[in-house]
């Protein structure tokens, strides 16, 4: 039930057209809400995932205020997530790396912990799992899917219970298979969108929040296919973006890991310890920051 309260919490479930759609703690409905004019003024704009605080008058509600966010994604507009579940295939289409490193370290910037999903298992061969033991070398789990594969779907909820996640990666790779398995094929009910209005589903493409029956969101989203290399990461901050680098051990302070002696993430990629295709991948966005901060 709604609260009687004049003022609560809740959190933006969707927005459309200048209204969001919030839920309360301990409501399975959502409410309808605008914010208030002085978010305008001050160039503060809703974001689905934030939590709010509404005010009630007689049944209208307003949104007048917004807790500190733990992140904000631009494209799509989400914030406060905690997981990312990186999908690619293993075949058909065949994994592009450097994209899926690009969506990791785009994570790990966010402060966004990441799981790897490799879909279509029962299509790859010996040579298409042969990346697998690429990101065995890192600290992010691993879940390789086949269709029907419940005990994949099961780890992966295992991940995701009382998270807020969203799915990322390339067109063609299943992600709308799996978020109709991980919703158990619904999505928000007709019935629950406005307790106020009574207002059906909007069919219009738009980011959503979907509760999962295990507890939290998965965000329902146009698509995270590939995340910008943010403005505010420098090249030298990018290596500690790459969790699986041995960082402080090198002889230079200063070291870039890429030309410099006694380096000792050159030291861990001779020893076999991280995988080539990561550390010149590393390389390269090093140099296209370079590049980037020499134009500013």
């Amino acid at each position: 039930m709604i609260t009687d309260e004049e003022k609560f919490e809740g959190r933006i479930i969707k927005g459309i057209g200048g209204f969001y759609y919030i839920k309360s703690a301990g409501s399975s409905c959502l409410l309808e809400a605008k914010p208030i004019g002085l978010f305008r003024h001050q160039h503060i704009t809703p974001t689905v995932g934030d939590f709010v605080t509404l005010e009630r008058e007689g049944e209208q509600y307003t949104m007048v205020a917004i807790q500190p966010r733990k992140n904000l994604f631009v494209r799509p507009p989400v914030a406060n997530v905690d997981l990312a579940v990186i999908v690619f295939a293993l075949k058909k289409p065949r994994p592009n790396t450097m994209l899926l490193d690009k969506l990791l370290v785009g994570c790990e910037a966010k402060g966004v912990r990441a799981v790897i999903c490799f879909t279509k298992a029962d299509l790859a061969g010996d040579k298409d799992r042969r990346i697998l033991e690429v990101y065995s070398k890192t600290p992010y789990p691993v879940v390789t899917m086949a269709p029907d594969d419940d005990g994949a779907l099961a780890e992966l909820q295992g991940y995701m219970k009382d998270h807020t996640t969203f799915l990322a990666g390339p067109s063609g790779v299943g992600k709308s298979t799996l978020t109709n398995r991980l919703c158990r094929g619904k999505g928000m009910e007709t019935g629950d969108l406005s307790e106020k209005l009574g207002r059906g589903k909007h069919t219009t493409r738009h980011v959503e929040l979907l509760a999962l029956e295990e507890g939290g969101y998965l965000l329902d989203t146009p698509g995270f296919s590939s995340l910008q290399l943010e403005d505010g990461i420098e090249a030298d901050f990018l290596e500690s973006l790459f969790p699986e680098f041995t960082l402080g051990q090198c002889r230079f302070n200063s070291c870039t890991h890429r030309a410099e002696p006694d380096c000792a993430v050159k030291a861990q990629l001779e020893a076999g310890t991280i995988a080539p295709s990561r550390y010149d991948h590393y390389v390269e966005l090093y140099d296209e920051l370079k590049r980037k901060e020499a134009i500013w």
